[in-house]
């Protein structure tokens, strides 16, 4: 099943043309996400395959918080249900 959620991240620069934080992110496996910035805010929005959705935002937390130092996951945003709410995350 896929799921479509965001990951607000802090700590890093993913979005800026030079950065190498993006690319690391790509081989660590979230070469399933779109990386974006909007007023200060970084999220890289998933469509990934899991069999929960639960199993899907825990790999790619772990990606992104094992793969770039000083990487933080602030927030979960689901996207695949309208009735959904953000989900807190706590690092």
């Amino acid at each position: 099943m896929i799921h479509s959620f965001a990951v607000v991240i802090d700590g890093v620069d993913l979005t800026s043309p030079d950065s190498r934080d993006a690319d690391a992110l790509y081989e660590a496996g979230c070469d399933d996400a779109l990386l974006t910035s909007s007023a200060g805010v970084q999220r890289a929005i998933f469509d990934r395959e899991a069999p929960s959705f639960a199993a899907a935002v825990a790999s790619a937390i772990t990606a992104i918080e094992s793969s770039i130092p000083g990487a933080r996951v602030v927030a979960v945003e689901r996207l695949d249900r309208a009735d959904a709410s953000p989900l807190p995350h706590s690092a």
